[in-house]
């Protein structure tokens, strides 16, 4: 593990001159719209979102989870693996609670509750992950991924127990069909796997010569070259034809779920969204004060790990997957369930819509605070 030393100057020059960075967020931008033009236009069928938005979460991010983890197991990746699972549950029970003091101006105690559960979890899969991924790699991906257990083990089970209420039919409500529901998805069937086949590469052996490693290079030895030894569950090396084709289908979901946003926003009445001032309100909390927030707590925990004497426990990685998941719009399966129980619908549908918006100028703005925050140095780079 280092310590970032870049200083702050040299490191903001080099982004604000990044091609890569440049590339990543105009392609965001140009695709969405894209979606949006050929949604107005009526050019694809309105069931076409809801088609891109299942091959892309029952497909595509689940192959790229996996295939992810392809790496060399490391002692600051199993410290940062450890963080993220903890951080993800306890940062999710915060904001649940910071959102009920936020919108604690509402009266009607069961809006409140509904704005204080759409403000808490965000649409990170949808919309963050394929960013992270194409902005900042395999390390801030598989951080969000470890984010998204606690996340799914919260959406699919609290919120929507919250949301439902006494609409949610009895056999729905029974631990066994909750399990099912989180243990059962694709994304993190793709992320436990692969977060396994990772973690046991710590079995003492794994790196030396004997029966179950093989060569990293036996497709291409050379005699000169010094032999690295990896486990033969190592898809990466011992399958490379099939870790390229998980990795292809990985690759479809950037431009797939770009465009599945824009048609998404084609579909909706901007205008009659436009008038409602809380939900107006609710989109700047979500997309604005959220990632500021958890960008503070990381600040916070980070200093206080550097005051007893534990400079890395917080990495640029997490900072970077856990600001780009708070600052996306409200989850689609919580306003999913909304429709689906008739509770709120029309705010959630507003809140979200107009969150989706706000967010298209506003990741620009994330992005280059989070270009900053890596130029300060103040977080470990694992």
């Amino acid at each position: 593990m280092i310590i970032a030393d870049t200083s702050l100057s040299d490191g903001l020059l080099k982004a604000l001159t990044s091609t890569a960075l440049y590339s990543s967020v105009v392609t965001c931008l140009v695709v969405i719209f894209l979606g949006y033009f050929l949604a107005r236009r009526s050019l694809l069928p309105k069931s076409a979102s809801d088609v891109l938005t299942k091959i892309v979460l029952d497909i595509a991010l689940p192959c790229l989870a996996f295939v992810s983890f392809m790496t060399d197991f490391t002692e600051s990746g199993a410290i940062d693996t450890f963080v993220n699972l903890f951080l993800g549950f306890a940062l999710y029970v915060i904001f649940i609670l910071i959102g009920h003091a936020l919108f604690s101006f509402v009266k009607d105690k069961n809006r409140r509750k509904i704005l204080a559960l759409l403000f808490a979890f965000g649409s990170g899969t949808f919309f963050a992950q394929p960013m992270l991924i194409s902005l900042y790699g395999d390390q801030a991906f598989n951080d969000s991924n470890l984010l998204n257990i606690a996340f799914r083990v919260f959406v699919y089970s609290y919120v929507y127990l919250e949301i439902g209420g006494k609409k949610i039919a009895p056999e729905e409500t029974s631990k066994k069909a909750i399990a099912k529901k989180i243990l059962l998805n694709p994304i993190l069937i793709g992320t436990f796997l692969g977060l396994l086949l990772w973690s046991l590469q710590a079995i003492p052996g794994s790196s030396e010569a004997n029966w179950w490693t093989l060569r990293k290079d036996w497709l291409n030895p050379s005699e000169a070259a010094t032999p690295v030894y990896v486990p033969f569950w190592r898809f990466d090396v011992s399958l490379p034809w099939i870790n390229t084709t998980l990795k292809v289908l990985g690759a479809l979901s950037s431009p797939l779920i770009y465009l599945a946003i824009g048609l998404t926003l084609g579909e909706k009445s901007i205008k009659e969204a436009a008038k409602n001032r809380l939900a107006w309100f609710f989109a700047f909390a979500k997309i604005v004060l959220a990632p500021a927030l958890v960008l503070g707590i990381l600040y916070l925990l980070e200093a206080i790990a550097k005051a007893a004497h534990y400079p890395m426990l917080i990495s640029l990685a997490t900072v970077q997957s856990t600001v780009l998941m708070w600052a996306v719009p409200p989850v689609t399966v919580g306003v999913a369930y909304c429709l689906e129980f008739d509770n709120e619908k029309d705010l959630a549908s507003e809140g979200s819509l107009l969150a989706t918006i706000l967010f298209l100028p506003m990741v620009i703005f994330w992005v280059f605070i989070l270009t900053l925050v890596g130029a300060s140095g103040f977080f470990y780079v694992a």
